[in-house]
Order: C-alpha cells, then sequence, then structure tokens
C-alpha cells in the first residue's frame, strides 16, 4: 500500500518497466507520488494496467494505485521528472527523443550503468544533446527484487544542479532510502560503470574457487585500481567512498545474483559467450575498452587483463598474472 497521494506539482516518469524501473517506480508510489511508466509496448502497458502486477519481473506482487503503465512516449516526456531505466544499449535513441520531447528545464534522473563510446559518460552526452536539461546520476548498491519490496537501500545523487538535488531528496524522504551526494554527475557515471567491469575480475576469481584470501587481495587491488582510473580521470576520489562507488563495487562483484559476476564465472569455466549479442552481455563487457581508451597512460593491470581475455588474447586464468607482475 502507498502513502497518500502527495500533490508535489510534478510529473515523474519513469522510462522502463524492467524491474529496476517497476522497482523505483514502486518506491516513488509508495511515498505518496504520482509515476506514469513508459512500457516499450502497448500489450505491455495495457497488461500492467490491466492486472496491476508487472508479472514478467514480480508476479504476484500488486503495484501501487499511483503508478500509471503507458505506451504514449509522449506523455512520458512531458515529464518535468524523467527517470531512466532502460538498457544502456538504448541510451542515444533514448536521449535523442528526450533532446525532441522533453520540457527544456527537466530534470533527468540517470538510473542506467554504463558508458558512452563517444561521450565517455552519460552526463556528457546530455551536455551534448541538450544542455539545458538539469541531470542527475542516481546509482548504488541496490537490486531491483529488495527495493521493489521496501528494503533498505543506498543511493548516491551526483548532480552539479541544487535544484534537482533537493528534489531527488524530497522525492526520497519517505522512501527506504539513504542518500549520499556527489556534485559531479560524471563522476558518479564513471564509477558506476568502472565497478562493471572489476565484478567480472571477481566472477572470474569465483569460477575457480579461490580462497577467501585471493578473493579479497583482489577486491584490495580493484578498490586501489578504480582509485587510479578516479583520479585519472580528473575527478574527486571521494566518490570512490560513496554508494555508487565502494558500496555498489561490492555488491556488484560479490553477489551471485549480479550479471557482470557471473559473466566472469562463465568466462572462467569456459562457458561460450556470443558477444554479437548485445542482449547478453553485461554492462562490464560493455565498458572495457570504452574505459581503457579514456585511460591512457594509467596502470590498470586487471582492467588490461580483463580485455585481453574479452578479446581471446589471454586466457580466462591470465587474471592471476597480475600477482606475480606485482612481485616483479
Amino acid at each position: 500500500m502507498g502513502r497518500e497521494l502527495h500533490d508535489s506539482g510534478n510529473h515523474i516518469a519513469v522510462l522502463g518497466a524492467g524491474s529496476f524501473g517497476t522497482a523505483v517506480a514502486a518506491t516513488l508510489a509508495r511515498s505518496g507520488h504520482a509515476v506514469d511508466l513508459y512500457c516499450r509496448t502497448a500489450e505491455q502497458a495495457e497488461l500492467i494496467q490491466d492486472t496491476r502486477e508487472n508479472r514478467r519481473y514480480f508476479p504476484g506482487h500488486k503495484l501501487q494505485a499511483q503508478i500509471t503503465a503507458t505506451n504514449d512516449l509522449d506523455r512520458a516526456l512531458a515529464a518535468n521528472v524523467i527517470f531512466l531505466a532502460f538498457p544502456a544499449r538504448m541510451m542515444d535513441d533514448y536521449a535523442g527523443k528526450i533532446a525532441a520531447g522533453a520540457p527544456s528545464d527537466a530534470i533527468v534522473v540517470n538510473l542506467v550503468k554504463g558508458l558512452h563510446e563517444e561521450a565517455f559518460t552519460f552526463a556528457a552526452l546530455f551536455e551534448r544533446v541538450k544542455p539545458s536539461v538539469r541531470y542527475v546520476s542516481l546509482k548504488g548498491p541496490t537490486f531491483a527484487r529488495p527495493l521493489f519490496l521496501g528494503e533498505w537501500s543506498g543511493l548516491t545523487c551526483g548532480t552539479s544542479s541544487e535544484p534537482a538535488r533537493a528534489l531527488v531528496t524530497d522525492l526520497f524522504k519517505d522512501a527506504p532510502i539513504v542518500l549520499d551526494y556527489s556534485a559531479s554527475a560524471e563522476a558518479v557515471d564513471a564509477v558506476s560503470a568502472a565497478k562493471n567491469v572489476y565484478a567480472i575480475v571477481l566472477g572470474l576469481a569465483a569460477s575457480v574457487g579461490l580462497s577467501e584470501n585471493t578473493t579479497y587481495l583482489f577486491v584490495t587491488l580493484i578498490l586501489k585500481e578504480i582509485s587510479v582510473i578516479v583520479r585519472r580521470l580528473g575527478f574527486d576520489p571521494a566518490v570512490l567512498l560513496s554508494f555508487a562507488g565502494v558500496g555498489d563495487t561490492l555488491l556488484t562483484g560479490l553477489c551471485d545474483t549480479s550479471r557482470n559476476r557471473t559473466l566472469g564465472v562463465m568466462m572462467g569455466r569456459g562457458i561460450p559467450i556470443d558477444s554479437s549479442r548485445s542482449d547478453f552481455l553485461a554492462e562490464g563487457a560493455r565498458a572495457v575498452s570504452t574505459l581503457r581508451r579514456h585511460l591512457e597512460g594509467a596502470e590498470t593491470p586487471l582492467l588490461d587483463a580483463v580485455l585481453a581475455i574479452l578479446e581471446h588474447r589471454a586466457e580466462p586464468m591470465s587474471i592471476l598474472n597480475v600477482f606475480e607482475a606485482r612481485n616483479a
């Protein structure tokens, strides 16, 4: 059950009715906010409206009355607060639609984790396509199902816009959400994408049953390497200590339900991976080469090892060579 409907004057839309988009919509609705949940197909929208469930992801759980499922993109883009919750590979398409159809001063809250091949961060992409919007990067150690069920979760709100920060804080003030903050949306975008790469490393380690000693050796080296990346990119290293930084790195790297960790496990066990299937590859695999291109001169042996493995230039267990190299 949700709280009484808030008359905040905000029109809120969530673009993407997958597991995380639905979970965020439910979190907002549970706090009393009316939310448009945009579905890619009319059939999906009608099914959710008729049954009051997202049966694909949360069967048996009724959605709050404050949620309206819709396939009307114009309606969703008319919102003054737009949450992005679709696969990273679809960002260019939706960014173009937002640039063409959203209010010029809309607050765009990006939940999508990944990197853009040309712009690098999604914050930089929106600065190119619609600089008037107030962009927020909202990331953290938050899986969809616990969030949907109302369990306490942490998120980092990254934005240079004080009004956007205040609004996001207000939207979640009655929710079981703890927020921390960064003044750089780009830094939050970057660190949340980097951790997906390193979840692959921990998946590789898990695939051969390495001991706790070796696993947490990897964890420590990963945090050090992400610190190198953050500094090389010119961001405040404090972002590493945020929910989007160390929190999400540990969640994604050490939990078996993580797609990026699972990808590493599959690689380590020799399970074939069809890299041509964009719907299969986890965010980490897509981010590796993009991240490497922006780190010229930086020493990132773990990142380099993952890239070599993905490009079939090295065997999966060559990841262990980073230890010998450090002692050379």
